[in-house]
């Protein structure tokens, strides 16, 4: 993970694939969400359980294309168009969802990530977890307990009103 000093800008190399995200197209889902929502009055809809809801129907959804193929199969990117037109359908779906109940809650996504990246390159040194599967408590010299300490933020999720911009 890469990041710039000036923003908060993440940058996840996947094979020759990149996803850029931060405050601009973080700001536009956003906005091209709460717009959709709006022109449907599906506002009064979005709280923060029904969207988490939403999210882990859409999770399942994704699910549903991966169940029952073989582990030896290349992958999605050997898959049909059909097959990779519905992987594209879900994952926006799942990142939509993602995105709303964020902003619902009002976290910084992309400063979230960052956040978690630290916190999880203190938990797993490399020269510990390198090749291993083992969580951070399990590892050879285990957490410290400031790590160890560390939990979810206290998010205040707007339970009524439009999501945050």
């Amino acid at each position: 993970m890469q990041t710039t000093p000036e923003k908060a800008v993440f940058y996840i190399p996947v094979k020759d694939f990149g996803f850029l995200s931060g405050e601009a197209s973080q700001t536009l889902g956003r906005r091209l969400h709460a717009e959709f929502a709006a022109e449907r009055d599906w506002g009064q809809f979005h709280r923060p359980r029904n969207l988490l809801l939403a999210l882990v129907g859409e999770v399942g959804e994704l699910a549903e294309l991966f169940q029952w193929k073989p582990d030896e199969e290349p992958g999605p990117q050997a898959w049909s168009p059909r097959e990779r037109a519905a992987l594209q359908e879900e994952l926006s779906d799942v990142l939509i969802y993602l995105v709303a109940l964020a902003a619902r809650c009002h976290v910084d996504l992309p400063q979230a990530v960052l956040s978690k990246m630290d916190l999880n390159r203190r938990r797993y040194p490399a020269h510990l977890s390198r090749g291993s599967a083992l969580k951070y408590t399990d590892l050879p010299h285990g957490a410290t307990s400031e790590d160890q300490a560390v939990g979810p933020a206290d998010l205040d999720c707007e339970s009524t009103g439009q999501a945050s911009t």
